[in-house]
């Protein structure tokens, strides 16, 4: 069963666990996938978003295929908001945002070139440490990998991260906490939190990063 963390009769958003793919894979046919999963559960869904196998938190499905122009289109607008906490590596004191544009240089890997995509995140430190910091971080463009290539341009890798860092922690610390967007019936806001795992929780702390300890989830507040 996947954790359920709101559902009507529009949408359903589940918290996805880290190491499990979203979609089926071509070259593994039997192995588990999260839209399999979430259909079994609330019946036929359709897939409009995407997380790495390694990122686990917040991620929606339509249930009524007549709804997903209007998502989508709010995706092409950027009205859909997502908030992601990540560990990464060394001290990270100052917010910023980066924007460096991002294109495939290999089979799995993206990279910074010029010509790419155009690539932006919004950064917030929340907790800093030398052996690592908790930040906050906003995507405005939605790009494959666009989170783990930026903070590796930047020299403050995602722990975990074995393509852009180092095989340090269990799986690259990477969660979409909060999913913030109109509703496609009622036009009211819709804003949706995915709890923090232990696995993450738990990487923190071995790092010194205490603002986890108390099962707070501190989610500054981006414009």
């Amino acid at each position: 069963m996947v954790e359920v963390l709101f559902e009507d009769e529009s949408l359903i958003f589940v918290n996805k666990p880290a190491g499990l793919v979203v979609q089926q894979r071509m070259h593994a046919p039997d192995e588990p996938f999260l839209h399999d999963l979430v259909a079994r559960q609330a019946g036929p869904v359709s897939l409009l978003q995407r997380l790495d196998r390694g990122t686990s938190g917040a991620i929606f499905f339509s249930k009524r295929s007549e709804l997903n122009v209007r998502l989508t289109r709010q995706f092409v607008r950027k009205r859909i908001r997502k908030l992601y906490l990540a560990i990464a590596e060394g001290e990270i004191t100052e917010a910023r945002t980066i924007d460096l544009p991002l294109a495939r240089v290999g089979a799995i890997q993206f990279g910074v070139r010029d010509g790419g995509k155009r690539a932006i995140t919004h950064l917030e430190p929340i907790e800093a440490h030398p052996a690592g910091s908790l930040v906050a971080l906003r995507l405005e463009t939605g790009r494959t990998h666009q989170i783990r290539v930026h903070l590796a341009a930047i020299g403050h890798p995602l722990a975990g991260d074995w393509l852009y860092g180092e095989r340090n922690a269990a799986r690259p610390m990477l969660h979409a906490a909060e999913l913030e967007m109109t509703h496609p019936l009622t036009n009211q806001p819709l804003r949706v939190a995915a709890p923090v795992p232990a696995d993450f929780r738990d990487e923190a702390l071995r790092r010194g990063i205490l603002s986890l300890a108390e099962g707070v989830q501190p989610l500054p507040a981006f414009p």
